[in-house]
């Protein structure tokens, strides 16, 4: 963590964020001097400065990233990025109205990635810690989320697997798994992917889904129970390995970090009958000194050993897939003027240069709520 944020007001990022300052007081002056010009009502002026603003708040966020990444090696409920009352001081500190612009920042890595549970694309091999792992998630909610056709979790998986799977000849896994046969008889009938989710709501599609949720959906850095949806807070499509796989394939490696992972992750990483124990990572996490200025424990490689005490093959299978930094996030900005409220929503990945070995973010997708 950036050694600034320790000093008496835990600013971390105000010299840095001084220059966005500058530049965003620039642009919103600019803004509104273009939207006397040129916009018709004060409505549509709104609006557009609204979404200037929030978009605004996706540069800023980058700049905490990189300035993130250049102090330190791995990413946890720690930093900066992932502490909604630092963010929100950082965004005051730049002088701009209180309520009017709201930076949210998770790791798209504390998450299941949906694509991992086949070994390599196109393939059919299933990669067997991602099945454990979807087995142990499902396991653990399906109390509060029984399915209509009444399927356990390894069935779950199975259709799951049908589903990501190609080169298989169309085999079904198990009693459970399906392929396009079974998709065409449903109304309105629709194909087997046979390759790698696009979007988190695919999620839908699959056999024994059909209406799944997040009931208590449990927010993945405070660990607090939050009404709602919530299967983008679980799951992920991002993580491509940028190396190809033998043969010339792709892969996505599916290792969790367990630095920022949520309660619900956590529990799902960890044996069965030690699910408990999810509280006291957490805990262990964020846990600060008496006088609250600082985090007691380094959350280096190997921490939750400290934690919890497994045996060495469960130790063996929890190293195989958890990592310990990041470089995918997901930035939701909030901007309001007056009345109007604009949303963006933006995915990043953070990089160093090969040539100047400087950090910088890069979007690959961005939306608007």
């Amino acid at each position: 963590m950036n050694k600034m944020i320790k000093n008496e007001n835990g600013m971390a990022l105000v010299v840095t964020l001084a220059v966005v300052g500058v530049l965003l007081a620039a642009g919103l002056w600019l803004a509104k001097f273009t939207g006397d010009a040129a916009m018709a009502t004060l409505a549509e002026k709104d609006r557009f400065q609204a979404e200037q603003l929030a978009i605004s708040g996706i540069e800023i966020a980058k700049l905490i990233l990189v300035e993130d990444a250049a102090e330190n090696n791995t990413d946890s409920v720690q930093d900066i990025w992932a502490d909604p009352e630092l963010l929100s001081r950082t965004v005051a500190a730049l002088g701009i109205e209180k309520g009017a612009l709201t930076i949210r920042i998770t790791d798209e890595l504390s998450k299941i990635q949906m694509n991992a549970l086949i070994r390599q694309f196109p393939g059919s091999e299933p990669n067997h810690d991602q099945v454990k792992l979807w087995e142990r998630f499902l396991g653990n909610g399906q109390k509060e989320d029984k399915q209509k056709d009444d399927a356990g979790p390894l069935e779950r998986v199975n259709a799951l697997k049908d589903w990501l799977d190609s080169e298989d000849d169309g085999a079904i896994t198990g009693l459970f798994g399906a392929e396009t046969d079974y998709y065409k008889e449903l109304a309105p009938p629709y194909v087997c992917a046979d390759g790698p989710f696009n979007q988190v709501e695919e999620l839908l599609n699959v056999k024994g889904f059909e209406g799944y949720r997040i009931k208590k959906r449990i927010d993945p850095l405070s660990g607090e129970n939050q009404e709602g949806k919530g299967l983008e807070d679980v799951f992920t499509v991002y993580g491509l390995e940028n190396n190809p796989g033998p043969g010339g394939g792709y892969r996505y490696p599916g290792l969790i970090n367990i630095n920022t992972a949520g309660i619900e992750l956590l529990s799902a990483l960890l044996p069965e009958g030690m699910e408990i124990l999810a509280r006291d990572l957490a805990d262990f996490r964020k846990e600060k000194s008496e006088n609250k200025k600082g985090y007691l424990h380094v959350l280096d490689k190997g921490w939750y050993k400290n934690v919890i005490n497994l045996p060495a093959k469960e130790q063996e299978r929890l190293n195989r897939i958890i990592r310990y930094s990041s470089h995918i996030y997901k930035i939701e900005s909030r901007a309001r003027k007056n009345s109007s409220f604009t949303t963006l929503i933006a995915f990043l990945i953070r990089e160093k240069n090969k040539i100047s070995g400087q950090w910088n973010c890069r979007v690959i997708q961005m939306k608007r709520e």
